[in-house]
């Protein structure tokens, strides 16, 4: 091995071993030696800047102008966004931003709410347009560039001093860390296999990409032989051919340092995607990509942008771990960092919410645009209810909404994210765990789950690795029981971080939680389904297995299918008795869902939809009361044109629960709904069922041809 390679090879071995047992150590000095390894790399006698360019690379091949005024119109992601009938208005973001918010700010959301465009719209506003000329750097006046027509009309555009102040005033660092998430390959080995390594190609996308915003910077005139020849390897591949992990670490502040030196601009760094590498220490196969090694990576890279306290540095992502705040697994809590990162869930503040993912009008306005106005109650009983901290503003995930546009699809599998229809794939059998079904059921039924999250619980990527090596080990009774609290708990922050649940109300570290959405509860709900959980729990039979399927999938507007639903559901709860209504609306789920599944040409199934708006005028005569009710289940026997609706509670009187359902009109979104007025449904059965902790059974039901009502059985099984 040359000495040179076996410096790289001492390089490598230190940074995946500082994640380990001396990472404490080493924790204290690690930014000041990359400010020296920085300054090394930006000298012009260091010998990692004269390495002998790819004969390919040509000065001439980067003639082009930065930003010229055609491009930011004609090819630019914000403007594709600005022009489309999609378009909502998010940009006085940029106002409390750079207003009121910490110099290294990390802002979470759910995939599908608007992150990056709001990184795109950032960029085009920021970044200060200019050319080199003859060698003479030209800024283009922002007040006629296509970039200031662009943002005209816009709510931002009404703070003139701001716009003064900020608008196209920066050098702007863009880093999509998005190409990372694609890693299979990240070990610590020989030198020889270090270019060999997906991780580390994916790095010089990143890296090439965020230098390619400024090919013009080549033609600096007074940028020195030693930048030019490390500049031209970046923009050629991202990095130079032989090359240690400080190449990587220290691009992005070598950039800041060629623009800040001669552009003489203040520099903003955006970092969009910043919790890429959460993929793959979520996915990534243990022995191929070693966690430490991901973390010593991206805490060096960020580490050398947050060192420099006057630029400010927007970091936007979904997940969150100690890594992302530039800490180490082990790292005492109390230790403090000397330029932290400011981590701000969205959904936290509403002044920050209304930023991010879309609200009921914005939605509105955008199926106006779309001549769907008459979609807007599949819309919003699919796609909205996604809640913000202590405030009654809850919000759409806006890919979805746009995903509804194109397709018109309403099913769960065309809404979900792919990101969340992975992880849930990779981590479904922990919905085999009691505890957990027990807390999402909670979740999607009731709407106020408590947990308690301990400050101490910190997520980390041994985090997402040690509970994937927890279930792929698991058998199925004994691995179960053996789930601690802490690996369930996690396992709810990750639905938190993915936008399934999101939380109402916090004290003191108690967390009031629900289900996000109905689709988001129907997404889990057919994990809980598969998972066989809600079987186990009421320790049902083959025998009383089989004789509930039968009785939902015989229902009929007649007396004996009623009283043969009693009769099943009686022989279930005799054994075990439901100790909350979420376990018994999640029994008649489970059922309804299997006999859906079973027998998917016959029957149709959905569950919590809104029912039909009722109006009802005060009694004091002050306006018009407008209710809303969901329903636990819909079950339509399509060949036979029969629509059931069932409503579960636990120790209520199943008369007044029928009556409540008849007076809200349960059975009008038959003719209402498009997805059931289509089928022609012609008679309609409500179904009320109370199950009491004392064990018994009472079912009222009544059927409906069209408006008019027939009583059937009224069933009432003891012990």
């Amino acid at each position: 091995m040359t000495p040179t390679a076996l410096m790289q090879h001492v390089i490598l071995v230190t940074c995946a071993f500082m994640i380990s047992r001396t990472f404490p150590q080493a924790l204290a000095d690690w930014v000041d030696e990359e400010k020296k390894k920085l300054a090394d790399s930006l000298n012009a006698d260091s010998e990692n800047l004269h390495t002998p360019l790819p004969p390919k690379m040509d000065e001439n091949d980067f003639l082009g102008t930065h930003h010229s005024q055609d491009l930011v119109s004609s090819n630019s992601e914000f403007a594709k966004i600005r022009h489309s009938r999609a378009f909502v208005d998010k940009t006085l973001f940029l106002y409390e931003w750079l207003n009121f918010r910490p110099k290294r700010w990390y802002v979470t959301a759910p995939p599908g709410f608007g992150k990056s465009a709001l990184a795109m719209m950032a960029v085009q506003f920021l970044n200060a347009s200019f050319e080199i000329v003859n060698g003479t750097t030209k800024f283009h006046d922002k007040y006629k560039t296509a970039a200031y027509e662009l943002f005209q009309g816009t709510k931002i555009f009404e703070m003139n001093e701001f716009i003064d102040e900020q608008f196209h005033n920066y050098a702007v660092i863009y880093i999509d860390l998005a190409p990372l998430s694609n890693t299979t390959e990240a070990t610590f080995t020989e030198m020889d296999d270090f270019h060999s390594k997906d991780f580390h190609r994916y790095f010089k996308i990143v890296i090439k990409k965020m230098m390619n915003y400024y090919p013009s910077l080549l033609h600096h005139p007074r940028l020195s032989d030693a930048e030019k020849r490390s500049l031209k390897g970046y923009l050629e591949d991202g990095m130079d051919p032989d090359v240690g992990p400080p190449k990587f670490w220290n691009s992005a502040a070598f950039l800041r340092y060629l623009l800040k030196r001669y552009l003489r601009l203040d520099v903003i760094i955006i970092v969009d995607n910043y919790d890429a590498l959460c993929k793959p220490a979520i996915f990534g196969d243990f022995h191929q990509v070693q966690r430490p090694y991901l973390a010593s990576y991206l805490i060096n890279f960020s580490g050398m942008i947050t060192s420099n306290t006057l630029t400010s540095v927007l970091y936007l992502g979904s997940f969150n771990t100690i890594e992302l705040m530039l800490k180490q697994p082990g790292q005492l809590g109390f230790h403090k960092l000397a330029n932290p990162i400011t981590h701000t869930p969205f959904s936290h503040e509403k002044k920050l919410a209304k930023y991010f993912g879309l609200s009921k009008q914005e939605v509105a306005d955008i199926l106006s645009k779309y001549s769907m106005e008459d979609h807007f109650q599949i819309v919003n009983d699919l796609l909205n209810g996604h809640a913000v901290l202590k405030s009654s503003l809850t919000l759409f995930n806006t890919k979805s909404v746009l995903s509804y546009i194109e397709n018109r699809n309403s099913s769960p599998s065309a809404l979900i994210m792919p990101l969340t229809a992975e992880f849930l794939n990779h981590y479904g059998r922990m919905f085999e765990s009691e505890w957990v079904v027990n807390f999402v059921t909670q979740c999607t039924y009731t709407d106020r789950a408590k947990i308690k999250i301990p400050p101490v619980l910190k997520i980390s990527f041994a985090s997402f690795t040690r509970i994937t090596h927890l279930i792929s080990n698991m058998t199925t009774a004994r691995g179960i029981k053996s789930l601690s609290i802490e690996h369930a708990t996690s396992f709810i922050i990750f639905l938190r971080f993915l936008g399934l649940i999101s939380t109402r109300d916090e004290t003191a570290n108690v967390y009031k939680l629900r289900t996000s959405s109905r689709i988001d509860a129907e997404i889990m709900n057919d994990y809980v389904y598969r998972s066989g959980s809600i079987q186990n729990l009421f320790k049902i039979s083959a025998e009383d297995d089989l004789a509930m399927v039968a009785a939902v999938k015989g229902l009929a507007p007649n007396n004996d299918s009623v009283q043969s639903l009693g009769e099943a559901i009686f022989r279930i709860v005799k054994l075990k008795a439901p100790e909350a209504e979420h376990q018994l609306k999640s029994l008649i789920y489970v059922y309804s869902k299997k006999v859906a599944t079973e027998h998917g040409e016959d029957f149709s199934m959905e569950a919590g939809i809104t029912a039909p708006l009722v109006s009802y005028v005060k009694p004091t005569g002050e306006g018009k009361l407008i209710v809303n009710k969901r329903m636990d289940i819909i079950l339509v026997q399509k060949n036979k044109g029969i629509g059931v609706i069932i409503q579960s509670r636990l120790h209520y009187n199943a008369t007044s629960v029928l009556n409540s359902m008849s007076n809200f009109e349960y059975f009008k979104i038959f003719d209402s709904d498009p997805r059931f007025s289509k089928l022609q449904i012609k008679d309609r059965l409500l179904i009320a069922i109370s199950v009491t902790p004392e064990k018994s059974v009472e079912i009222a039901a009544e059927a409906w041809d069209y408006d008019r009502r027939t009583f059937v059985k009224h069933i009432l099984l003891n012990m």
